[in-house]
């Protein structure tokens, strides 16, 4: 199945799902008020600098839309958002015991108004599962923020989920403005552990998911389903090909870590799980930063992670399509030119011309790798015969 990204209004529109390329998005996001806004929208810059293909937005205080319209303003790319930060923001700042279903389809059209060109929703998590939190035997139950505030709210005005029961008024905002819905994944696995010996209530939400996307596709609204979290590698493949075939073909969007012990270097894990789904069929990847369970990521670690994640995806969607032509690109000019390549042969031809000015070349095909037993230059005179 192949969705379209890209409001109405918007100059940046392109497919995703079924064979296209895997699309990578950035995270960026103010968390407390002192956070600087400008900051957040260097970062959306530099990630689309280095090559993300959407940006979305976390921030959770009262300047959301400040920071949403800035990003709108100054990038090119398409922007996406949560809906439920809004709410949660808007409770924890207005005084508010509690927010509405009024509160909720007024924040998603006011979004959609902007600009905004996707929309997550945490429409899977119910009333219910506050018992499954009591008795839950997980290590972690649950890590998604979106989820606990829904969760919370659900508490508070003692009414089931708003974006479960309204999902009708959502998927009609959506087709009205062509917002892209993205389904969050509430439990997701925060551990491998979990991800291992506990993961039923992911496969529970998956069905939850499985209905809803069958609404939107009936309606003709583009949605995709988030899922997976941290998980071994051996796992993933099995996690994302029943995840697509139990949701209608719906293209998979993951936020993924292949070991829980990669604190400070979570974007390396991340790039080994995420090159693993999207070699069994993941569209979509969300960069991870080595600050992941740390705190929020620098511009310079913003860069980092859109590359990671721009080089796994890559590997993950040579793997599945057997699309050999940007690496017979790189070898040819190796071929040629030595083991520098070319600029236009890379992933990230950014970070390629940077990296290339740091290193002094020797003459035709040698680098300082391997200076004078250049292997390539020796090749060639070996082939010619040469002494």
């Amino acid at each position: 199945m192949k969705i379209q990204i890209g409001a109405i209004g918007r100059s940046t529109r392109f497919l995703a799902g079924d064979d296209e390329p895997p699309k990578v998005l950035a995270s960026v996001g103010a968390t407390a008020r002192e956070d600087s806004i400008a900051a957040e929208v260097e970062k959306a810059k530099t990630a689309e600098r280095y090559g993300a293909d959407i940006v979305i937005d976390h921030t959770l205080t009262p300047n959301h839309a400040e920071v949403q319209r800035r990003i709108l303003g100054e990038t090119n790319l398409p922007l996406s958002a949560i809906a439920v930060y809004d709410m949660a923001s808007l409770v924890e700042y207005s005084g508010k015991k509690f927010f509405t279903e009024d509160d909720v389809l007024r924040g998603i059209e006011a979004k959609a108004q902007m600009g905004v060109d996707m929309l997550t929703v945490h429409a899977s998590v119910r009333k219910e599962d506050i018992v499954y939190f009591k008795k839950s035997d997980r290590t972690i139950p649950c890590t998604s923020r979106g989820g606990t505030m829904v969760l919370e709210n659900i508490m508070r005005c003692g009414k089931e989920n708003f974006y479960w029961t309204h999902f009708g008024e959502i998927l009609a905002l959506a087709k009205k403005y062509r917002l892209t819905l993205s389904l969050g994944a509430v439990y997701r696995p925060a551990s491998i552990a979990d991800a291992v010996l506990h993961n039923d209530m992911y496969w529970e939400e998956i069905g939850r998911n499985a209905e809803l996307v069958k609404r939107a596709q009936e309606c003709g609204v583009d949605i995709m389903v988030e899922g997976i979290g941290h998980c071994p590698i051996d796992l993933i493949p099995e996690v994302v090909q029943k995840s697509v075939s139990v949701c209608h073909g719906a293209p998979y969007r993951v936020l993924t870590v292949a070991t829980d012990s990669a604190l400070g270097f979570d974007h390396v894990s991340s790039a080994i799980a995420s090159a693993t789904a999207v070699a069994a069929g993941a569209s979509f990847v969300t960069a991870v930063s080595r600050s992941e369970h740390l705190g929020l990521p620098t511009e310079k670690e913003m860069a980092e992670a859109v590359i990671s994640a721009k080089i796994a995806a890559h590997c993950g969607y040579l793997a599945r399509s057997k699309d050999r032509r940007l690496d017979d690109r790189m070898a040819q000019a190796r071929r040629e030119r030595g083991c520098r390549g070319a600029i236009e042969g890379a992933i990230v031809p950014q970070m390629t011309e940077e990296a290339l000015k740091k290193h002094k070349q020797s003459d035709g095909k040698r680098c300082t790798m391997c200076g004078p037993f250049c292997a390539l230059a020796s090749g060639d005179r070996i082939k010619d015969g040469k002494k």
